[in-house]
């Protein structure tokens, strides 16, 4: 029987290509590797907290910028985009919608006439009150499979490579 090159290409392909592996088989090799692990966590938990924050019309980000306003009081845009290492777009579109849903409000920063600070209202320091039971219920389910100690030990890890 003679060969053509048509069953000669099939005959080399069948050859030189595998099917994929499967799924498990391949998060089983990746689970090895501590950034995709913190990367699946860090979606795992943000969109647990996407959705649980979503009734309070807040995202994470809109949240972020609520504690550190309440925890640290009047920032600028700038000092709020260097403390979450987010673009200046984005801030401004997170204190755009949270002023519209009168969270927060922008002011002249005092000693500056070009900056601007960001501040908490009244209503969003009740909004963060709510939010904050919801984020840390999250998270404390987030983190159930951890005994407290190694909570204190992870935190203590994360912070090492945060800051």
């Amino acid at each position: 029987m003679s060969t053509t090159p048509i069953s000669r290409y099939t005959d080399f392909v069948k050859k030189r290509v595998s099917p994929l592996p499967p799924t498990t088989e391949v998060l089983e090799v990746a689970s090895q590797e501590t950034g995709f692990l913190l990367q699946r966590a860090h979606r795992r938990l943000r969109a647990a907290l996407a959705e649980a924050l979503l009734p309070l019309h807040l995202g994470v980000g809109h949240f972020a910028i609520l504690g550190l306003l309440f925890a640290r009081g009047g920032l600028s845009q700038q000092q709020l985009i260097e403390i979450l290492e987010i673009d200046k777009s984005s801030m401004v579109y997170l204190i755009d919608e949270l002023e519209k849903q009168g969270l927060a409000q922008r002011q002249p920063a005092p000693g500056d006439r070009r900056a601007y600070a960001v501040h908490l209202t009244e209503t969003g320091r009740e909004r963060l009150a709510a939010g904050g039971k919801i984020v840390r219920r999250v998270q404390d389910d987030f983190l159930s499979p951890l005994k407290t100690r190694e909570r204190a030990q992870l935190n203590q890890l994360l912070r090492r490579l945060a800051t």
